[in-house]
């Protein structure tokens, strides 16, 4: 059972440590994470079938590592998708509940969005340079069609969306002058789609983490919090075959 509504928003006060919960099932992983000041615990689980049975207990459990409880969250975040109809439905309706249960404001992270700032933090990690480099997102979106986008790291590593958002056949624009990674499913569904010389590295089994959607939300400036009741899933598509 959540507890009562905070007394306080810290969220209006700078320099006051934030606690956010984020919860994400838009793709065959159930993933969630928990920021506390400047710690960060996070779960991954693959579970096709089983988002709504274990995504709060995920969260609970998350909140208990980090010692902290619900009343002490001061923002909730979801992944939007794009993925599949159902699990972003989950991730969303549940972050809502606990929003709407809290009074609190929420923040939705795209599902490319997260699977291109973890293909670019395992590139750092690798000691690549990342700034010549674009990174292009695949989910497969089946019926012969994919989720895509494409990113470059800006200023202060916060990404730029070099192709927007869109679900299509698949193909990518040429990109110009980059060196090019290749992350999500949609590339392991068509491989043909991270060929070609410009492609450094191919992440065909990327699947979205909590860790990476933290990361980002942490950089996103307050405009873009909403309210609960504000929150909706992004399908791009409205046509669904066996999601």
């Amino acid at each position: 059972m959540l507890p009562d509504r905070p007394s306080a928003d810290r969220l209006q006060h700078p320099g006051v440590s934030v606690n956010i919960l984020y919860l994400d099932s838009s793709t065959e992983a159930c993933t969630a994470g928990v920021l506390a000041g400047d710690r960060v615990v996070t779960d991954f689980e693959i579970a096709p079938r089983g988002h709504a049975e274990k995504l709060l207990p995920m969260a609970e459990g998350l909140l208990e590592q980090a010692q902290i409880d619900f009343a002490d969250l001061d923002l909730i975040g979801f992944g939007r998708g794009p993925g599949s109809f159902t699990g972003v439905r989950i991730a969303t309706a549940m972050a809502q509940g606990i929003a709407i249960a809290r009074d609190l404001p929420m923040v939705g992270i795209s599902s490319l969005a997260c699977l291109a700032a973890g293909a670019f933090r395992r590139l750092e990690e690798s000691g690549e340079n990342t700034r010549d480099v674009e990174v292009r997102v695949a989910i497969d979106a089946r019926m012969g069609e994919i989720y895509r986008a494409a990113y470059r790291l800006g200023e202060l590593d916060g990404l730029i969306t070099v192709v927007e958002e869109a679900v299509t056949e698949p193909t990518f624009p040429v990109a110009q002058g980059s060196r090019v990674v290749a992350c999500g499913t949609g590339f392991g569904r068509y491989p043909a789609l991270g060929g070609g010389s410009e492609v450094i590295r191919v992440e065909p089994e990327a699947l979205p983490h909590a860790r990476d959607a933290l990361a980002l939300i942490r950089k996103l400036p307050e405009s873009e919090r909403i309210a609960a009741d504000e929150a909706v899933p992004s399908y791009l598509r409205d046509k669904v075959a066996g999601r």
